[in-house]
């Protein structure tokens, strides 16, 4: 396969492949309220099916990228674009009860991990050293775009309209999705795998800079998997008697605001990585992430403004080394084993990054006596655990050799 120096073209319809595909994501955590009510749902009910979208998500991951070591990726991409529809509208129509709602989102997790696996490889196989942390940086900023649409479009139509027809809407998109991804890949759909198979590799064996930017990827997913979860119910209930918003809109900000900045800090740090090196953006964001892990619990008391605005920061800078450590990992590492080595990177870290948020709320629980949670609790030990786990990020980072990075 021809490496460019740089394809727009293709990376915009890669892009819009992802915004649209992960529109319907969230689905059921945007209507969540709402659907406790229908279905007859209890929380731990609700809990269950919002982790098998995430162990759907966790398994197709790993399998999709390790299997793009033996099979072309552009055909696994379109293959799981497909399953994503159909899971999908199977979501839409069919779901009305806690065993269909855990099945169908199992499914969408299990869709959407096919397509972001082959999508970081196809990445790395299209984009030369200088443009490739910048081109992973867009194609994650359409996955968090997706993301913020799938929770925009579910929780209008769950609390104003059908949520329903939301979701049809949402399913739709991702029908479109499957278009923009077939434009993007139709040239190199029948083209044979043109590197040397290689079918035993231990997926352990890893060049000691890998295992370096692994651990550093695993703490920036536990960091970031903490701060997706506990941040929305921390702003939701220290802002919602400082700013004069309706309860409901206020949700929406918060959720959009998170996930947005994923869009822009992805592919900023993605282009200061190609221009000024990578280890040099892994330290800073990982330890400025780590530094906003440590103060904003101390801010519950602050004016509202100033706390959503750093919490818009916060989420700019922890989500913003993901697609630097990946183009990093793709950078050094021979394309006949990339596969295993991001499926063992994606396993270890989602597996991990799976208990922070319980971890966090055991540790609320404890430095609050186990009372009700309020805009009053203390909320600084909580955080400041997800700090030290970003300060390993940022020493890891330390310890990259900056010339063997893009």
């Amino acid at each position: 396969m021809k490496i460019k120096s740089f394809d727009w073209i293709w990376l915009n319809w890669l892009f819009w492949g992802r915004v649209l595909t992960a529109s319907a994501f969230f689905m059921f955590v945007g209507s969540m309220p709402y659907l406790i009510n229908l279905w007859n749902l209890t929380a731990i009910e609700a809990g269950i099916v919002q982790t098998g979208l995430v162990i759907g998500f966790a398994i197709s991951l790993y399998l999709s990228s390790y299997y793009s070591d033996f099979i072309n990726p552009n055909k696994i991409l379109i293959i799981s674009a497909v399953g994503n529809f159909i899971s999908a509208i199977l979501f839409t129509y069919l779901t009305n009860s806690f065993l269909s709602a855990f099945f169908f989102n199992s499914c969408l997790g299990f869709f959407l991990g096919g397509i972001y696996g082959p999508s970081m490889i196809l990445v790395s196989e299209k984009f030369a050293k200088g443009h490739k942390a910048f081109a992973m940086g867009v194609m994650l900023g359409g996955q968090s775009f997706g993301y913020a649409l799938s929770l925009a479009i579910s929780f209008v139509f769950s609390n104003f309209y059908n949520v329903r027809d939301g979701f049809l809407i949402c399913s739709i998109l991702t029908f479109f999705g499957l278009i923009s991804f077939y434009i993007c890949c139709k040239e190199d759909l029948r083209k044979k795998i043109q590197f040397k198979i290689i079918r035993k590799f231990k997926i352990t064996s890893q060049s000691p800079q890998n295992k370096l930017l692994i651990k550093g990827y695993t703490a920036h997913s536990m960091e970031l998997f903490g701060m997706w979860a506990w941040t929305p119910v921390f702003l939701g209930l220290v802002l919602i008697d400082k700013v004069n918003i309706n309860p409901i809109f206020l949700g929406i900000i918060i959720a959009l605001s998170l996930h947005v900045t994923g869009i822009f800090s992805n592919m900023i740090s993605g282009g200061f990585a190609d221009r000024f090196g990578s280890k040099s953006v892994l330290v800073i964001f990982a330890l400025v992430s780590s530094l906003f892990s440590f103060l904003i619990g101390w801010t519950s008391s602050w004016n509202g403004f100033i706390i959503l605005v750093i919490a818009l920061f916060y989420s700019f800078f922890t989500i913003g080394d993901s697609g630097v450590l990946t183009a990093a990992l793709t950078q050094g590492t021979k394309r006949n084993v990339l596969g295993r080595s991001l499926a063992f990177r994606s396993i270890i870290g989602i597996g991990c990054s799976s208990v922070i948020p319980g971890i966090f709320g055991l540790i609320l629980d404890i430095s609050n006596n186990h009372q009700a949670l309020s805009d009053k609790s203390n909320w600084i030990f909580a955080f400041s655990f997800l700090g030290l786990i970003g300060l390993f990020a940022s020493y890891y980072a330390t310890k990259l050799n900056r010339k063997m990075l893009l």
